[in-house]
């Protein structure tokens, strides 16, 4: 008997969300983000996903930014996700997550990377923990 379209579909999405891939379709400058997010090496540092996990609860060197889409909006009062991304980025210790130690995140990234990288890396951390 052949695998019904719906029934794969919803195996193949229960698969992604147990596997970390869950949220927001990643489409259009969040997958060139999504692609930055997952290089071993940006620039002259280490790439993101060698220090942050996107699985909940797991941590490498960072904090994981599993939900970070949805948590960094209630992260500083006053600030959306949106700017509270960008000044983690290029300022990495003007917000330090509880529990980890400034400076263990390169502070360069505003010279290593261009405004769109930086951009599409912003568009990438919003689809994570977002429900699509």
């Amino acid at each position: 008997m052949r695998p019904r379209p719906v029934a794969a579909a919803v195996a193949a999405a229960l698969w992604l969300v147990a596997c970390g891939g869950g949220g927001l379709p990643v489409t259009g400058i969040a997958a060139d983000g999504r692609d930055l997010f997952e290089r071993t090496e940006l620039g002259e540092n280490a790439g993101c996903v060698t220090c942050h996990s996107r699985k909940p609860g797991v941590v490498l060197v960072g904090p994981s930014l599993a939900a970070i889409g949805v948590d960094a909006a209630d992260r500083e009062t006053g600030l959306t996700a949106r700017e509270y991304l960008r000044r983690s980025i290029v300022d990495p210790d003007a917000y330090v997550v509880a529990g980890f130690d400034a400076g263990r995140m390169p502070p360069d990234w505003a010279e290593q990377l261009t405004a769109a990288n930086i951009e599409a890396l912003i568009e990438y951390l919003l689809t994570l923990g977002a429900e699509g």
